[in-house]
């Protein structure tokens, strides 16, 4: 299962080369849609497949770029099946969707004849599982999605939808004995704000794949807590372990960028008040962020030295001592300090939300997101290629020179 999640992620950043900046608004305008779509779904639960319906999709989004929209998603699945038994799925996440037939083919076609419009979906949330005849217990997770949508005109302003995802939930989920996956189709339409939502390069346009990547190297301390303000047997200093990480990412305009981070080494289960120790342990976590640079909502000039960026994220984590598989969450704030026209340091403070069993057990409230991982790290970013983003422009030069 780790191989099926960490492909798909690196794939999904490497397969965009489109330029960075083709807009210097905060999202692309006039690129507001919203989708409605409803179908039907599959449970691959333990060994069996339950096929059932109905199944039914609500998703917001925005175009940030050219090739990269975000948006927001509800689902929700009731099963209707004897080995359902009328069970609940409820399900929210954020998600990217890149326009591939714009990077990879160029083709502005008005009527989407040829090639076929098809939008790989990644998208990282939460999940909700409520049986109402209570032949098993409730349960709820991260998990991680991936799908493929198919537009079709239907006028200026509607498209039909063909749409599928899958998502992936972590062993144990539901009491399960291996890997869980819940598979959905689903027909729908799509309102668009604008005539143009696609924004698609004509052919004569030119690629140039070499710009505005960014790689990182980064090294600090992370503290792993259970209930972080409210446990007064919280462990002091004995619960403090080490987060090295090592990033790759872009820059996708003068606002977002996306980076992948794979980091974490040491963290320590709760804190034993009786033997005054906590045992540490083994882990890795490899997240996908959304980071936005408000430095630039603030200045619209070139050379900005400290940019501020917070961010969205999340992604598989396992331990190597006790080998457990999960999804996690985290948010934080990294600021990056120019440096000269290839390299940037970084201090990037982070929260990370842990399942309770990856972390040991849960906090004392009981609650799924009481315990955590908060870090502080200090890197190296190296930039590759030219920069055509505002902030990594000297002052006094132009893009051409770069």
């Amino acid at each position: 299962m780790k191989k099926t999640l960490l492909i798909p992620l690196v794939a999904l950043l490497c397969a965009m080369p489109l330029r960075a900046q083709e807009n210097d608004g905060l999202v692309y305008p006039n690129t507001f849609y919203g989708s409605l779509s409803v179908g039907g779904y599959a449970f691959a639960h333990s060994g069996q497949t339950s096929i059932s319906a109905p199944y039914a999709n609500l998703t917001a989004g925005v175009w940030l770029t050219a090739p990269l929209a975000f948006q927001l998603s509800v689902d929700a699945a009731m099963g209707s099946s004897a080995s359902l038994n009328n069970a609940l799925f409820l399900m929210a996440g954020a998600e990217f969707k890149w326009d591939a037939n714009s990077t990879l083919f160029h083709v502005y076609n008005k009527n989407f004849l040829r090639p076929i419009p098809f939008y790989p979906l990644l998208g990282l949330g939460v999940m909700w599982l409520n049986d109402m005849n209570a032949s098993h217990p409730s349960d709820n997770s991260f998990q991680m999605m991936l799908g493929l949508q198919a537009p079709f005109r239907v006028s200026s302003h509607l498209d039909a939808t063909l749409q599928y995802k899958c998502y992936f939930l972590p062993q144990g989920f539901d009491g399960s004995f291996g890997d869980n996956y819940l598979h959905t189709l689903g027909v729908g339409l799509m309102f668009r704000q604008a005539d143009d939502p696609f924004h698609r390069r004509t052919e004569r346009y030119t690629r140039d794949i070499a710009e505005d990547w960014f790689f990182g190297l980064g090294i600090g301390p992370n503290y792993s807590s259970f209930d972080l303000f409210s446990n007064p047997n919280s462990g002091g200093l004995n619960m403090i372990g080490i987060t090295p990480e090592i990033m790759f990412g872009r820059n996708f305009s003068n606002f977002w960028s996306v980076r992948f981070v794979l980091g974490g080494l040491i963290a320590h289960e709760q804190y034993d008040t009786v033997r005054e120790e906590a045992p540490d342990y083994r882990f890795s976590f490899l997240h996908a962020d959304l980071m936005l640079n408000v430095s630039n909502l603030f200045s619209r000039g070139r050379g900005v030295n400290l940019n501020v960026m917070p961010y969205l994220g999340a992604g598989p984590i396992w331990r190597y001592d006790n080998p457990i598989f999960d999804l996690a969450a985290n948010a934080g704030i990294m600021l990056r300090y120019y440096l000269s026209r290839k390299s940037d340091l970084y201090l990037d403070c982070r929260y990370v939300i842990v399942p309770p069993h990856i972390g040991g057990g849960p906090a004392p409230s009981g609650h799924f997101y009481s315990v955590g991982i908060p870090s502080i790290t200090f890197g190296y970013i190296f930039n590759f290629g030219r920069n055509t983003t505002r902030y990594r422009m000297p002052l006094n030069k132009c893009p051409v020179s770069m």
